[in-house]
């Protein structure tokens, strides 16, 4: 099973994520309104939130696709998911509502892409507000393989002693 390491390299690069994709979201608006730079950028954001969809949901998949019963959920997945939605809906709402005002008084003082430094904000605030939950599921994964593996090394054992005591 994986080790704590990368658990938490996933926790971090989760996070990243978050925060990657709500200030992104942020930054395009900088670029000129329906223009494809502009698509652009929000076709990646899709891609991405997508794609890690995706990679999240591939066991299941494999199990599906092999015939196998699919594997409940597990509930701290499930709350560590809502939280990461609820946080970076809230972050993006909050940029939203401010952004209008801010990005005007960024522009009075001097600032030639308000949107990408709001966006800076509320991403690396969103990234910092999905860290910790992903980091403590991070542990949970972590002492989980090392209950499963040594659970199964004891039933190694088992049937090394059993396999042992049969005639040859």
């Amino acid at each position: 099973m994986a080790s704590l390491a990368s658990h938490r390299v996933r926790a971090v690069l989760s996070a990243a994520l978050d925060g990657a994709l709500v200030g992104g979201a942020e930054a395009a608006l900088d670029l000129p309104p329906r223009s494809w730079s502009r698509a652009r950028v929000h076709l990646a954001v899709s891609a991405v939130v997508a794609a890690e969809t995706v990679v999240r949901e591939l066991p299941v998949l494999r199990r599906v696709l092999n015939g196998l019963p699919v594997v409940p959920e597990d509930p701290r997945d499930r709350s560590a998911r809502l939280h990461q939605a609820l946080v970076t809906t809230g972050w993006g709402l909050a940029v939203t509502v401010v952004d209008g005002p801010l990005a005007r008084a960024l522009r009075r003082r001097g600032s030639d892409r308000p949107h990408l430094l709001l966006g800076v904000v509320a991403g690396v605030a969103a990234a910092a507000s999905t860290l910790p939950v992903w980091w403590r599921r991070a542990g949970e994964r972590a002492a989980d393989d090392a209950y499963e593996d040594q659970a199964l090394a004891s039933l190694d054992e088992e049937l090394a002693e059993l396999l042992g005591e049969l005639p040859h």
